[in-house]
């Protein structure tokens, strides 16, 4: 299989059934390489459950997904973040025991400390990569504006901060596409401006996104394309413009999206 060069992530005809449940039946969306493409639709639409397909915490009954042009349908979803893709979840999933800093390098890959004959012996490979994950953390928590509370516990964070402390676990990988399941929900407006600007950064610097959101006004400023979904079908594509205006989306929310 193979994918256009400026597609970053493709669902092609995805189809999901739990039980008698038609969960997705035949959707096909793509991921523009270095851009923030929007999923939306109303709840039960099958949005969620489609990033748990691409993301690789669910499998599909039919279709496939390609990453970079490459079939990963079948593998799992550290496979799929060692080949650049990886996710955040409408809830927040920090350790809330550990500090913020202790949960990013956490998330740090490939830490040779995490064998055991490697962490009794020691060694500069170990300390070298202690520092390059702490150095990457620092630098991220900078970013986000959370540095001054990497020593506090994950769990004393407010609701956006867990979301900003997600993303940057997330890219703790070094992803090259990252899919955030709802990243305004919960989170106050100021911060979901300095999380959509964040977003738009990290976009600029060559990152790409795909974006769950309900919140409209995040998905109009940061996403083209849009995918609308309901009832687990692709309904329509397009731009903001073009999907607040359609009537089929207008019925499927019920008064709009807006």
């Amino acid at each position: 299989m193979s994918t256009a060069p400026d597609v970053a992530l493709e669902a092609r005809d995805i189809g999901l059934k739990f039980g008698t449940f038609v969960a997705l039946e035949g959707v096909t969306v793509t991921f523009r390489r270095g851009g923030i493409t929007g999923i939306v639709g109303p709840n039960g639409a099958g949005k969620s459950t489609l990033f748990n397909v691409l993301g690789g915490q669910l499998r599909a009954d039919t279709g496939a997904v390609l990453l970079h042009g490459q079939d990963v349908s079948r593998s799992a979803s550290h496979i799929r973040a060692r080949h650049g893709l990886t996710r955040t979840f409408q809830i927040s999933r920090e350790l809330g025991a550990l500090t913020v800093l202790e949960n990013l390098l956490l998330a740090f890959p490939r830490q040779p400390g995490e064998g055991v004959l490697a962490a009794l012996r020691g060694g500069a490979s170990v300390r070298q990569a202690e520092d390059e994950a702490i150095s990457r953390a620092r630098a991220l928590l900078e970013r986000v504006g959370l540095w001054r509370l990497a020593d506090s516990p994950a769990n004393a964070l407010s609701g956006g901060q867990k979301k900003l402390l997600e993303l940057c676990r997330a890219l703790m990988l070094e992803p090259r596409i990252v899919l955030l399941d709802e990243p305004a929900a919960g989170v106050n407006p100021v911060l979901v401006g300095e999380l959509g600007d964040f977003i738009r950064t990290l976009c600029d610097e060559g990152l790409s996104f795909g974006i769950v959101e309900h919140n409209m006004d995040l998905i109009a400023a940061l996403c083209d394309p849009i995918h609308v979904l309901a009832e687990g079908r692709l309904l329509t594509s397009g731009t903001f413009a073009e999907i607040s205006s359609n009537a089929r989306v207008t019925e499927a929310y019920l008064g709009g999206v807006a």
